[in-house]
């Protein structure tokens, strides 16, 4: 049998670049989806007047540790009750409907 030794060169700093690698792509998996789910909100949201599908809005900030972490808001007055199926042009709870679909909230 032969033996196999390796020894990693600068291992502390090849670490460091694999942490801020896996820290750049969880990032940018994040924004995407954060953006493909506030695109698809507003694409569902009933439109009469346009303002509750206006209102669909997303943030994204990063953390201490660089990662990022995001909000999808939609501050219309109105849209919980668009949400309960006031609108003929969605169904109840077309919000969690939505997220449900593309993967953001997985339901209980």
């Amino acid at each position: 049998m032969t033996k196999i030794s390796m020894e990693i060169v600068n291992f502390d700093k090849e670490m460091k670049r694999v942490e801020q690698e896996v820290k750049r792509f969880a990032n940018d998996d994040l924004k995407g989806r954060i953006n493909f789910a506030t695109e698809t909100l507003k694409i569902v949201t009933p439109v009469d007047t346009g303002k509750a599908r206006k209102g669909w809005k997303s943030e994204i900030k990063k953390d201490i540790d660089g990662y990022i972490d995001g909000e999808i808001a939609n501050n219309v007055e109105y849209i919980d009750v668009l949400n309960r199926g006031h609108s003929k042009q969605a169904p109840k709870y077309f919000i969690e409907q939505t997220l449900s679909k593309i993967g953001i909230i997985t339901p209980n």
